[in-house]
């Protein structure tokens, strides 16, 4: 009996392709709408929270974000995903305006805890940028920010001289002959 099992086995082994998956060594190629692991191009996202506000489950949270763009997302918020939570549905890739937020191909999730399977900006992060780019980013956004406040304080002063004119025209008026 054990000769005949024995025997068998070699058989097969030698004889049949192996239909076990030989994961986690070769990963088997994914079809080509999987929908794994979020991928997040931190350089165009704008924080616009549409991602957050569709998900069925809340498991979308803006958390700040150091390497994004400080031009395009002024509050640098960008999304933080629970996969506890997450059923891949893509509603989030969907409402996207910038299409910042796309479905990858990565699908390994696994942790200890709980806070092990929530995937801030950095690890879902594909694109973003460099610390020198970040700093560079920060002076321009800063350096249009002042202008703008410049051209605000311009426009309430000349705002202000138009209304006063106006004034000293409506007080001239009545003393220049118009009553008699």
């Amino acid at each position: 009996m054990v000769l005949k099992s024995l025997k068998y086995t070699l058989k097969t082994a030698l004889t049949t392709t192996e239909v076990t998956r030989l994961y986690p060594e070769v990963m088997m190629e994914l079809p080509a709408n999987e929908r794994g692991i979020h991928e997040l191009d931190a350089t165009t996202c704008i924080g616009c929270g549409s991602c957050a506000r569709v998900c069925p489950n809340s498991c979308i949270e803006l958390v700040p974000y150091r390497y994004g763009n400080p031009l395009k997302n002024r509050k640098m918020q960008f999304p933080q995903i629970d996969y506890g939570r997450c059923t891949f549905c893509g509603l989030c890739v969907d409402e996207c305006p910038v299409s910042c937020l796309k479905m990858g191909k990565r699908t390994e999730i696994a942790g200890w805890d709980r806070k092990d399977i929530v995937y801030g900006p950095d690890r879902i992060a594909v694109k973003k940028f460099s610390d020198r780019e970040v700093a560079e980013l920060e002076a321009e956004a800063k350096r249009q920010a002042e202008e703008k406040k410049k051209a605000a304080a311009a426009a309430a002063k000349e705002k202000a001289a138009k209304a006063k004119g106006k004034e000293n025209k409506a007080k001239a008026k009545p003393g220049e002959g118009g009553e008699a």
